[in-house]
């Protein structure tokens, strides 16, 4: 693919078209770029493009300066000769593309994954060539020329996750038996990180196997003293284990950080001197559990999400570190937690427990606190019949074990903080990381969690997973044919999994032919479903603890073709019930990970949109559930609302500019309360501004089910729209449209209605 701009965030900001520099305008114009970037690929919402252009004091003109600037920015890159339109424009902010596009913080992710999956084949010389490329990839302080709360935050993320990748660099060559190297690059960031516990081990492994023991031993004796003195801990295991091993004598052959095995058992204070405790009467715990399943495959993207997981590691000590990963079905929430719980467990020396707490399991009910806690009991080493009865006690047992521990536990697929809560360590050197479809509010109230919240892949992201699932060889051979695919999939990793194994036991079909069959709506959950994945069903879990009319609202929303997101003043039409009792409704679709909330709108009213897969499922469900009679006069009370405000609308900005000429019947119009039109209408250029597309849609829609009225009249009713703010195609379209659906109904408009509504 060809590279039209090159952007680095690693360093200072630095903007290139074909190795010239761009020239970007003052702190506004970065900070706003710098936001973009940060999220490359995804809409980034103008209420958070304003956090990192102003912090807190926002000006009063910001949704006037965010386009401003958002301008100059395109004006600059194609000054400097980009030929693509970099910033997009999005109904909920503005996406910076990532086609055509070369960012340092995507190369480097894609580096390092490749240089982890060649450390594991145990390719190590190749591995290290590859970090210490990827680690040459900063060029100083991220972005330090930046000073907003929001961009600092991931400055830190991304600086933290440089010192992983040299140490997981300086690992690498310590296998390929360089040390020396190791020495040089890692002393000075030892000097600038001195709490920073595995880049000092791997420095004093590198010393010590350098022949220079005293001064390994004289970084440790300087590490406990930083940790004292700023943290007041003692150092970790892997520290100790380190100087241990070197107080032990010359080194081996082997370079590798040595494993000193060390009992599970309760202590006394927490003292690692201490003698172990007996746990009732069965044996002295022993066990190191390692539980975690194995990191799935083709793992792609992510790279916010796990900077994100990374500051738990960083956190005050004083808390125990807990994420919560939430996000609808098969968007990949499960191998999130994977991949990241396997790249720190060598932060967690004492273990690792997982559990699948069955949340939303289509066969089994979900698990009980008291079944997983004697599962981990005995999986730290408890006899049976030492393990309590009650679930208190077995909660009590479970954190007087891990006191003092460092072990990482992950709790996958959880149905609420209920379930959850007797089931976390009480000790601070632990970390517990939840998978759910609901946010968990209750944890983060209560136990300071950190929200993860994971959305779909974007189409270069899901291109690249179809890509290392089906082979690089063949995806190269059907370039179209794989973005086709992708963008079918709607950017959910199930289902592209899915699509994909289907291709890899097809060997014989080309990728087009699977593109074709997704291509029908009709059937595409139908190709989503392979050897116990099923999109659909993972669906299914998720209503199915919806209330009766959140059901009834879920069902007739994906009727409605609705590009722009929708308000609740839609659900208020659809269910003929209050906007109030709308937004609600939608809340607890949003909490069930069925919608997905865009923010607040240039009229001020929050907005939602579906996945494409889980509308798929919503009117497959409307289909099944009410005859075709109560649908079209659901859609017609819809589209009658829409109509009912954009005339409110009309009249409160444009008076009498722009009057309706009656022809033929005049279609159904409904309303909301009148305190609710009033707040909707405060702004009502805004608020046309924010409906535009969803009224191109239900002409089209409107023709498509012969509801000529409502067609005709919801092209003249924005005419003062496309032509006050030059939307002619729109215009041309909608004009088209309802013109068709007049003639066929037999009901043309009268002489001169043409012209002067639906033609320029």
């Amino acid at each position: 693919m060809t590279t039209h701009i090159e952007f680095r965030v690693l360093g200072p900001l630095e903007v290139g078209v074909r190795g010239r520099p761009v020239r970007l305008g003052g702190p506004r114009q970065r900070s706003l770029l710098a936001a973009l970037l940060l999220d490359a690929g995804r809409v980034v919402s103008v209420d958070r493009l304003s956090a990192a252009v102003w912090g807190e004091r926002l000006p009063e003109s910001v949704r006037t300066q965010i386009p401003i600037h958002v301008h100059a920015l395109r004006k600059a890159f194609k000054a400097a000769g980009c030929g693509v339109q970099v910033i997009v424009t999005e109904q909920a902010g503005y996406r910076l593309r990532t086609e055509g596009v070369w960012l340092d913080t995507r190369e480097a992710e894609e580096q390092a994954g490749a240089a982890r999956r060649a450390a594991a084949a145990g390719q190590s010389g190749q591995a290290a060539a590859m970090l210490g490329r990827v680690l040459g990839l900063w060029r100083g302080p991220v972005l330090a020329e930046i000073d907003t709360t929001e961009i600092a935050a991931v400055a830190r993320g991304l600086e933290d996750a440089r010192l992983g990748i040299a140490e997981e660099w300086a690992e690498a060559e310590l296998a390929c038996g360089r040390p020396r190297e190791v020495v040089a690059r890692l002393a000075g960031l030892v000097e600038e990180h001195p709490l920073r516990e595995g880049l000092r081990a791997q420095l004093m492994l590198a010393l010590w196997h350098s022949g220079r023991q005293a001064d390994a031993l004289e970084s440790y004796q300087q590490g406990r003293e930083h940790l004292l003195e700023e943290l007041g801990v003692e150092p970790g295991r892997g520290l100790r284990d380190v100087q241990q091993a070197i107080l032990a004598g010359p080194p081996a052959g082997d370079v590798t950080q040595p494993e000193v095995p060390r009992p599970l058992a309760p202590r006394r204070g927490g003292n690692p001197d201490d003698e172990p405790l007996r746990v009732g009467s069965g044996p002295v715990v022993t066990v190191r559990p390692a539980q975690l399943p194995p990191v799935i495959s083709a793992f792609v993207g992510r790279m916010t999400q796990m900077r994100t997981l990374d500051r738990l590691l960083g956190q005050d000590g004083r808390h125990l570190p807990m994420g919560v990963i939430s996000g609808a079905a098969g968007v990949g929430k499960t191998a999130l937690a994977l991949q990241w719980a396997h790249q720190v467990v060598d932060r967690f020396p004492d273990g690792q427990l997982f559990a699948n707490l069955r949340g939303y399991d289509l066969d089994r009910e979900s698990a009980q606190p008291a079944a997983v806690l004697e599962r981990f009991l005995r999986a730290l080493g408890v006899d049976g019949a030492a393990v309590p009865a009650e679930v208190e006690e077995r909660t009590a047992l479970f954190r007087s074990i891990l006191d003092g521990r460092q072990v990482l536990v992950v709790l996958d697929n959880a149905e609420s903080a209920a379930q959850v809560r007797p089931l976390l360590p009480a000790t601070p050197g632990c970390s517990v990381i939840i998978t759910s479809r609901r946010r968990l509010e209750g944890l983060m109230v209560g136990g300071g969690a950190l929200p993860v919240p994971v959305e779909v892949l974007t189409e270069q992201e899901s291109a690249e997973l179809l890509a290392r699932v089906l082979g690089a060889e063949r995806a190269a051979a059907e370039r179209e044919a794989v973005a086709k695919l992708a963008a079918l999939c709607h950017g959910s990793p199930l289902a592209l999994r899915v699509a994909a194994a289907k291709l890899v036991m097809r060997p014989q079909w080309p990728v087009a032919e699977m593109a074709e069959r997704l291509a029908d709506e009709r059937s595409r959950l139908d190709q989503l479903s392979r050897g116990g994945l099923e999109v659909r069903a993972g669906i299914e879990l998720s209503c199915r603890e919806l209330s009766t009319r959140a059901t009834l609202a879920f069902r007739r929303l994906g009727l409605v073709d609705a590009p722009g997101g929708f308000a609740p003043w839609l659900v208020a039409a659809l269910l003929d019930t209050t906007v109030h009792d709308g937004e609600r409704l939608l809340e607890q679709l949003v909490d069930a990970q069925l919608l997905q909330p865009l923010g607040r709108d240039g009229a001020g009213q929050p907005r939602y949109r579906f996945h494409d897969l889980i509308r798929l499922f919503a009117r497959e469900q409307a289909e099944a559930a009410e005859p075709p009679d109560a649908r079209l006069a659901v859609l017609s009370r819809a589209f009658g609302a829409l109509l009912g405000l954009v005339e409110k609308a009309r009249d409160a900005r444009y008076s009498n500019r722009y009057p309706i000429v009656p022809c033929g019947h005049a279609a159904p119009r409904w309303l909301p309360e009148d305190a609710s039109q009033a707040a909707l209408l405060s702004d009502p250029l805004a608020w046309l501004e924010s409906e535009r597309l969803n009224l191109v849609s239900a002409v089209t829609q409107s023709a498509e089910l012969q509801l000529a009225d409502l067609c005709r009249d919801l092209a003249a009713s924005f005419v003062h729209m496309f032509e006050s703010r030059a939307y002619f195609d729109d215009w041309r379209s909608v004009a088209t449209r309802a013109l068709e659906a007049c003639r066929a109904g037999g009901d043309g408009p009268a002489p001169g209605r043409p012209v002067t509504v639906m033609r320029r």
